[in-house]
């Protein structure tokens, strides 16, 4: 036995996950978003089940394994992946959903 080892310290980065696809919000929305593969987003959010009636976002930013965010023009927006879910973890500004499930 060798008691005089080091432990070898690695440092732990949350997997990557391809985001693309359609997402259904907690808050009645729909979210179509689309994953580069240089780690850019682009995410279009419609209200009421996908028509829009009540409000639309459009969302381009990039995705970061940071927890700290970015800033953006208006604002910030985390999102931490749970157990497949897109799970909202800071705003900066109004957005109403808090988990986004993904459908398709």
């Amino acid at each position: 036995m060798y008691y005089n080892q080091v432990p070898t310290l690695t440092h732990w980065r949350q997997p990557a996950y391809d985001l693309t696809g359609t997402w259904q919000g907690d808050d009645g929305g729909i979210y179509y978003i689309r994953h580069l593969n240089n780690n850019r987003i682009w995410w279009t959010g419609l209200s009421d089940n996908g028509s829009g009636h009540n409000w639309t976002n459009v969302l381009e930013g990039e995705v970061t394994y940071d927890p700290t965010g970015a800033v953006e023009v208006s604002g910030i927006l985390g999102f931490s992946v749970r157990l497949g879910d897109l799970v909202k973890t800071y705003q900066s500004s109004g957005f109403g959903a808090n988990i986004l499930r993904k459908i398709s």
